[in-house]
């Protein structure tokens, strides 16, 4: 190999080393929050993040904020790519059947394209709202994938409880309809 090329190839190797340490050391330094879900394995009630995100069916934005102190909420992170979450959106969608008088059931479509996520609703008969996080941005402050991710939000706006897939979906439902 001539020299150039080889000191091109050294020079390249030593950036490619470079810029993985400096995301691993990004990674250590901001990869430790894992958001809700940490917290209440730590036994933290926290308060839901805040967001304001657009409604898949294009009528605005829901503000989460907005919606705390009328009634609890469960939240269901989901994406049309996710084939988990369509068993759990039908068991929150017969759920929502029994509490949705005492409970706003909203969905949060996230790393996904919306028209995908429109006619992934449609076709599963989930009839709850959801609004659209394409980014990830905030199932990441909830805890990141892997979804789904249901959340049992108190009415007064403290996170109480995830969904686990060994849990009792009426206790948690039972337990937010009455705060």
């Amino acid at each position: 190999m001539a020299r150039p090329a080889r000191l091109a190839a050294q020079g390249l190797a030593v950036a490619l080393v470079v810029g993985l340490l400096a995301l691993l050391v990004w990674r250590v330094a901001n990869g430790n929050d894992k958001g809700v879900a940490q917290a209440l394995k730590d036994g933290q009630h926290p308060t839901a993040p805040a967001f304001d995100l657009p409604w898949l069916d294009g009528r605005g934005n829901l503000d989460l904020a907005s919606l705390v102190g009328k009634k609890p909420i469960v939240l269901d992170f989901w994406a049309s790519w996710c084939v988990p979450c369509i068993h759990e959106s039908k068991r929150l969608e017969a759920a929502r059947k029994e509490y949705g008088d005492r409970v706003e059931f909203i969905g949060v479509d996230t790393k996904d394209f919306s028209s995908d996520a429109r006619h992934w609703q449609s076709k599963h008969g989930i009839t709850y709202p959801s609004v659209h996080d394409g980014s990830g941005s905030v199932l990441t402050k909830w805890g990141g994938l892997p979804i789904p991710r249901i959340f049992f939000v108190a009415r007064s706006g403290k996170v109480v409880g995830e969904l686990i897939v060994e849990e009792d979906l009426p206790r948690y439902l039972e337990q937010i309809a009455s705060s």
